[in-house]
């Protein structure tokens, strides 16, 4: 298998594009290096504790949604993971400071985004790409809302993710904690405190928009 046979959107100014490889193709061969750039990326910005077992709870029923440059590296990268019945979505495995966990309602047709990262020099082409790509996505699974996590001693990101329209969630406004991942300070593991943003349908249906309105849908010319 190869990028172009998941790619979803073409940037005809630029030639990048937008590629949507879900897990249950048997694709592994193409998600598992963009999984990876993830973790490289935490581990290069100091956090400890990734742990593939746990992430397979999500990894597994995930549409990796990333960007590749013109010349074929993959540059940006995300997933999506849609909210199954039955199933939950990362900040339901979170800790409040209580100890308790936030609960979506059992029949909530939601997305969570997750594992994002860029490769530095491609953020201005890649990432409204790549956002209107999670946008089509969403939209089309009939997803009524959308959320990530962003560390909040990450600044960068916060901005990031609020300038394409995610907003902090005044539905789930304590942060969250995971125990075994976080930074090691002084010798201990300080776990990282995330906060939880959203998009409503309304922001999903401006992305999916954009998708049609600013992309060409599937492949490249040959």
């Amino acid at each position: 298998m190869r990028h172009s046979d998941f790619t979803v959107l073409l940037d005809p100014e630029t030639g990048y594009l937008c590629h949507q490889t879900p897990v249950r193709a048997g694709a592994d061969e193409l998600v598992e290096p963009v999984r990876q750039m993830f973790v490289d990326s935490m581990e290069s910005f100091g956090y400890v504790g990734f742990s593939h077992a746990i992430d397979e709870t999500f990894h597994r029923r995930s549409t990796y949604n990333y960007v590749t440059a013109p010349d074929g590296r993959v540059v940006m990268t995300c997933r999506i993971t849609p909210r199954e019945p039955g199933t939950i979505v990362p900040f339901e495995m979170g800790l409040r400071e209580d100890g308790s966990s936030y609960r979506l309602d059992g029949d909530s047709r939601v997305v969570d985004i997750n594992t994002y990262t860029y490769v530095p020099g491609h953020y201005e082409i890649a990432m409204p790409l790549l956002v209107a790509g999670l946008g089509q996505f969403a939209k089309e699974w009939g997803a009524a809302e959308a959320y990530c996590l962003y560390d909040m001693a990450n600044d960068r990101i916060k901005r990031a993710y609020l300038s394409v329209r995610f907003v902090l969630s005044s539905r789930f406004p304590e942060p969250v904690h995971f125990p075994t991942f976080g930074r090691r300070v002084d010798c201990h593991l300080e776990p990282t405190r995330w906060r939880v943003m959203e998009w409503s349908a309304d922001t999903i249906e401006a992305h999916a928009v954009s998708a049609t309105e600013r992309y060409r849908a599937g492949r490249p010319e040959a």
